[in-house]
């Protein structure tokens, strides 16, 4: 007999699989489940066969009469009957409607002998296992059946009584048989599938739980990175800004020491004046002097946790080109040098970017030249060619009235720093002989044309 006052195998049923089958599910549950299901059908069978022995010893027989009913011609008819039903209840977990319809011609059988108790134990519990775990469509034609059999049963005894009490007794005992069992196991399911529901709530709600927490390991590793790419930028900026610097130190203290080496070497050279000598330690002094102010900007750049302005959209006011005569200045004490800037340039409002360049190319063109040709005139000329400001600094080569000098150390780096000015600013950079014997440098770098426009207006 099943355990349906909740005995192990029918409190847990598992739900049907996604086919909507119970062999689905069978399929899917663990083999130690599957094995203690079908002790507990054996227990079942046996159970209800001891129980049905009883009842038909005790006299429990006869429950139907009508003119149709026909006494078996032996005893053992009846229990040979009951062996039969037990074993269906051994197959009806996995075919519960074969199980079933074999139950019902047991119970045929039995109500051609009159009936009995014991076979209505058997149908009572295939109906359960039937509606428990049946397919959704094969338990809504079961409970169409049993609904139209047990009203039918009941308006045919009240109609052959020709009485209401009847009509309400039969009503009552078909719907104990046939009703109450189906209606519990459907108790029986639902509260299955909810505690199955509930399970797979936890478990998603365990994977949501997992999910989120390599969620957050993914979003500590990506902080971890861009932690890593931002130090990384800030290398590689202090890298460039070192680069920056380099250059700057050559342009600047170069340009100011080869200025004093240049004059002192010069004064060395020529016989004693006092005039001249005086003039040529004036001019040591300046440049010393302007070496300093150098050297003390580039500390104080260092000092600041900001980088120096480079952004190339930058307007600034009249900066390093406004100077460029005082450069000049200091180079026309060894030299004749011109400035030919018929756009004014120099004075003209550019970007600070290409205003620094130009003036640092300027400074290291000259320096070159002193260096390189002493005494030899030198032409600085600016001019505007379209969004570029052109820049040519040329000495024809010939020697002048100045004395030789000693060359000054250098780094052999100034074409490169010049050539990496102008193109950090998108600009070009040539530098070269000229056909008459002198050497040419003329860089040209963009300026933004809103500027340019501005300025001519």
């Amino acid at each position: 007999m099943s355990t349906e006052d909740g005995g192990t195998d029918e409190v847990r049923p598992v739900a049907p699989g996604r086919d909507g089958t119970w062999q689905a599910a069978v399929r899917s549950l663990p083999q130690v489940w599957r094995i203690e299901d079908r002790r507990n059908d054996a227990f079942s069978a046996v159970t209800t066969f001891v129980l049905g022995w009883v009842l038909l010893e005790v006299g429990l027989v006869g429950i139907v009469r009508a003119p149709f009913v026909v006494e078996p011609a032996e005893a053992w008819w009846r229990v040979a009957l009951l062996g039969v039903g037990c074993l269906l209840i051994l197959v009806k977990r996995a075919h519960p409607i074969l199980a079933l319809l074999g139950g019902v011609a047991v119970t045929a059988v039995d109500i051609r002998w009159g009936g009995s108790l014991a076979i209505t134990l058997v149908l009572w519990d295939l109906l359960y296992a039937a509606a428990l775990w049946s397919g959704p469509r094969a338990r809504a034609w079961l409970w169409g059946v049993a609904v139209t059999v047990a009203v039918l049963g009941s308006v045919a005894a009240g109609e052959a009584a020709r009485d209401v009490r009847q009509f309400v007794y039969m009503g009552l005992q078909l719907g104990a048989v046939l009703l109450v069992p189906m209606w519990w196991a459907t108790n029986v399911r639902t509260k299955s599938e909810l505690a199955e529901l509930a399970g797979e709530r936890a478990d998603l709600a365990a994977r949501e739980a997992e999910a989120a927490a390599r969620t957050a390991d993914l979003e500590r590793q990506r902080a971890s990175d861009l932690e890593r790419i931002a130090e990384l930028d800030r290398h590689e900026a202090v890298q460039a800004e070192r680069a920056a610097m380099a250059r700057d130190l050559h342009d600047v203290i170069a340009s100011h020491l080869s200025t004093i080496a240049i004059h002192s070497g010069a004064a060395l050279a020529l016989p004693p004046d006092a005039t001249k000598d005086r003039a040529a330690l004036q001019q040591v002094r300046a440049s010393a002097v302007a070496s300093l102010d150098e050297m003390r900007s580039m500390i104080l750049l260092l000092r600041t946790e900001g980088r120096r302005d480079d952004v190339p959209d930058a307007v600034a006011a009249p900066g390093r080109l406004a100077g460029l005569d005082a450069l000049l200045d200091a180079a026309r004490a060894t030299t004749a040098v011109t400035l030919d800037d018929p756009d004014d340039v120099a004075a003209s409002a550019l970007p600070a970017a290409a205003d620094q360049a130009l003036f640092r190319i300027a400074q290291e063109a000259v320096t070159n030249a002193l260096k390189h040709a002493p005494g030899s005139p030198v032409t600085v000329r600016l001019v505007r060619d379209g969004s570029a400001v052109v820049l040519e600094v040329r000495d024809d080569g010939a020697p002048g009235s100045a004395a030789p000098v000693e060359a000054p150390l250098s780094a052999g780096t100034g074409l490169l720093t010049m050539r990496e000015r102008a193109d950090g600013l998108g600009g070009t950079f040539e530098a070269g002989p000229t056909t008459d014997g002198g050497w040419v440098v003329r860089a040209a770098v963009p300026v933004a044309e809103r500027q340019i426009e501005k300025e001519n207006a």
